[in-house]
């Protein structure tokens, strides 16, 4: 089992190295272009070995996903030579083995206090996350912000998944593609955290499958956080929505993350108040319905 983990590992930081070089000239590192007509769309192996100052074929080995267990020296020497970002480089290392992490063999159920907690931000939407973008609690406006989230099939409730696949969420979002390439930067940062664990084969294969996009967006290999930013969100129920997110982790679990939308206009508040006492009141419109209301307007 440690050998097939530790094989997993190199890999995934053979393929990212791979990609990462891919993306840089020889001009962004300082190096002349060489003339004449290159190979490679990117910088060659042995330029990266020479801007790292290690061998070009012990370089070569660590993109073809040999164990040569490379030292946090090295990957932060090659972790310069590929200008990579703080971010970039923190997944560098994690794929290379040099983190102390925890690899997680699942989630334990939400409690009630948490739960209170997302339902008490109402008329925010509100969700908690575990690294995979499967909701574990959410309240009533996250469920109807831009569809009613439980009228879907429960294998296709992973916002990751909602988002390169489900039409409405699709719609539902201003831009996205830029949309998509955050969420996928996240995917990557989480899989670097945790790339052994099982998980991530059903979810990453499916949305190999299915959307060509994911697979554009995974293979360009960006690594993010969760940062705080504006989002626009088409809503079926109470139209367009401009809202800020935020990021928290739990302390009790620091890999399930809550999502709070705020409002950042004075619109989006009104139509989140809207959202909320229509919900209350239970008079939210079904999917069904709203779509059958804006194809006769």
């Amino acid at each position: 089992m440690l050998v097939a983990m530790a094989d997993i590992r190199s890999r995934e930081l053979g393929a990212y190295l791979r990609a990462r070089r891919d993306r840089l000239a020889p001009a962004d590192v300082g190096l002349p272009g060489g003339g004449g007509r290159r190979r490679v769309k990117g910088l060659r192996r042995e330029e990266v070995a020479v801007l790292a100052n290690v061998g070009s074929t012990w370089y070569t080995w660590l993109e073809q996903g040999r164990d040569v267990q490379p030292s946090v020296e090295v990957l932060t020497a090659i972790a310069d030579a590929l200008r990579l970002s703080p971010g970039e480089r923190r997944h560098l290392l994690l794929l290379g083995g040099h983190a102390d992490v925890t690899e997680p063999s699942g989630f334990e159920e939400v409690g009630g206090q948490l739960q209170g907690l997302l339902d008490s931000l109402s008329p925010h939407p509100a969700v908690a996350m575990n690294p995979w973008f499967e909701p574990l609690a959410y309240n009533a406006p996250f469920r109807f912000m831009i569809d009613d989230v439980e009228a879907l099939p429960a294998a296709d409730r992973n916002c990751a998944y909602l988002h390169f696949t489900h039409p409405d969420w699709i719609a539902g979002h201003s831009d996205h593609e830029q949309e998509c390439a955050g969420i996928v930067a996240r995917l990557r940062a989480y899989y670097g955290e945790s790339v052994t664990d099982p998980a991530w084969g059903p979810l990453l294969g499916r949305l190999r499958e299915e959307s060509p996009l994911f697979v554009r967006l995974w293979d360009q290999a960006d690594v993010s956080g969760d940062p705080d930013r504006v989002k626009g969100i088409r809503s079926l129920h109470v139209g367009t929505l401009s809202l800020r997110t935020i990021t928290m982790q739990l302390q009790a679990n620091p890999r399930t993350r809550i999502v709070v939308y705020q409002p950042e206009d004075r619109t989006t508040g009104e139509r989140l108040e809207e959202l909320a006492s229509r919900i209350g009141r239970g008079v939210i419109d079904g999917p069904a319905k709203v779509r059958r209301l804006r194809a006769a307007t």
